[in-house]
Formats: C-alpha cells, sequence, structure tokens
C-alpha cells in the first residue's frame, strides 16, 4: 500500500510505525552485499514519513499482535524496536529481500497470478496517478526526487481507462456546432 522497496521494509521497525497517526517513516534500507547484510539510509539518501489508511493500519496492528503471541509462544519478549517483518520471534534480526522475492513469487505462482513483487511498486503508482492523485505526491511516497520525472518514466503505466476519460474531457470542451449554426 506505500509502494516502498522491499528492502526499506525489510529495514522498518516497530517504532516507525504510528498508530494512532496512522502513518510510518521510511528512512533505512536493508541490502544484502557479498552475502552480507547490511542496513543503510535510503536510496536517495532522504527519510520521509508516509500516511497509511484505516484497513492497512489494521492490518499492521493484526501483525503486531501475532507477532507479540508468536513471541510469547517461544518464551522471548517482543522486542520495542524489533523489525516489523522477521522470521526471529522476538523480531531481533529482519527478513531479507531475497527471501521476500521469493516468497512472493512462491505464492504468486501458488495462487496462479503472473507477478513478481516489484509490480506492486508499478501498481501503486499507476493507481494513484490515475485516481488523480498529483504526481509530486506519487514520486514522494515512491521516494523519488526531481519533480516525479522517474516517477512518470518508470513507474505509470498506460491505462485504457484513464485514456478514455481524457478523450471525454477534451472532447467535452469543444462545443459541436448543430444544425442550425451552419
Amino acid at each position: 500500500m506505500t509502494g516502498a522497496r522491499r528492502g526499506k521494509l525489510c529495514a522498518l521497525r516497530w517504532p516507525s510505525i504510528r498508530f494512532a497517526e496512522r502513518d510510518l517513516f521510511v528512512a533505512r534500507n536493508l541490502i544484502t552485499r557479498g552475502g552480507e547484510r547490511q542496513e543503510k539510509d535510503t536510496k536517495t539518501h532522504q527519510s520521509r514519513r508516509l500516511a497509511l489508511d484505516d484497513a492497512t493500519v489494521a492490518v499492521l496492528a493484526e501483525h503486531r499482535d501475532r507477532c507479540g503471541e508468536r513471541a510469547a509462544a517461544c518464551g522471548v519478549p517482543l522486542l520495542a524496536d524489533g523489525y516489523v517483518f522477521s522470521a526471529q520471534p522476538d523480531g531481533s534480526a529482519p527478513l531479507l529481500p531475497d527471501s521476500v522475492t521469493q516468497r512472493f513469487r512462491r505464492l504468486a505462482h501458488r495462487v496462479g497470478v503472473p507477478a513478481h513483487l516489484h509490480q506492486l511498486r508499478h501498481y501503486s503508482a499507476t493507481q494513484l496517478l490515475a485516481a488523480g492523485v498529483d504526481l509530486r505526491t506519487v514520486a514522494g511516497r515512491l521516494g523519488h526526487g526531481g519533480g516525479g520525472a522517474t516517477t512518470l518514466r518508470v513507474y505509470a503505466a498506460f491505462l485504457a481507462a484513464s485514456d478514455r476519460r481524457a478523450a471525454e474531457l477534451l472532447g467535452g470542451s469543444l462545443r459541436r456546432p448543430s444544425a442550425g449554426d451552419a
């Protein structure tokens, strides 16, 4: 729902999510280099706060509750600053971006959806632009600088329905002469 890159989601920790304010703070990125896990700043070296909708907040709250139950079942506390997405019961280590990609690929294959994880980012951008969200906001949510050029060039897919609305909008702005006007 955020359009965030997989490495940013893997680096997300519980304090980065403000449930009452319905937002999350993206400031870190998780990468694997030479087999070593590294946490670093974001690709554009900028942090940002993203608004969350009520349904996403509810899903994250349920996820946090399940993580707490899993930790308790293992006899360990869920770390307050633990990773949101972790295979460790206490949240002490993040999921690796490549493992998230593999899990998504297996799930998509199992349910018959020909998709890869990064397409969700494209989907987010395309749907927001098609719904009329301004380019700067969409680019900001994706973490793109430069006024949105990358967002348009790479992430905004052509939508026939939006093209139809554009044609109707332009066509409706022209007055067609009636038979009596000639």
